[in-house]
């Protein structure tokens, strides 16, 4: 597996509820990717809903404007969930795009890792 993008992640602010046993929060993030396929910023409206309770279920949506490998702008839209079983650093990312070049991205096979070290970052991988 060779990562493609690593997109840093910025959370601005999180809303939580409680709901007897589980929690139910809406992570709002922003960002920005740069790599040799994409570089650019997340746009307004990043979003990680995490329902957390016997196991944990995790869902971004975002999207990001940038330029794309041959320097064309384009967006890029990235829905990452987690890849089940509650494991939470390992998800399924799927991604569309208005870009030419980087159109085989939303047919190919990508898996996504979360990255903690100093700072969050996602990493999504061919």
């Amino acid at each position: 597996m060779r990562e493609i993008l690593r997109i840093h992640i910025n959370i601005n602010k999180i809303h939580e509820l409680k709901a007897g046993d589980k929690t139910l929060r809406m992570v709002l993030f922003d960002g920005y990717c740069d790599s040799d396929l994409f570089n650019g910023n997340i746009m307004d409206g990043g979003c990680d809903m995490q329902l957390i309770g016997d196991h944990t279920q995790m869902s971004a949506r975002y999207m990001l404007e940038g330029t794309d490998c041959e320097g064309k702008p384009c967006k890029l839209f990235i829905e990452n969930n987690n890849a089940g079983d509650g494991e939470a650093a390992e998800t399924k990312p799927v991604i569309y795009t208005d870009s030419d070049a980087l159109k085989w991205l939303e047919t190919a096979e990508l898996s996504g890792r979360i990255i903690q070290g100093g700072k969050l970052m996602i990493g999504i991988y061919q």
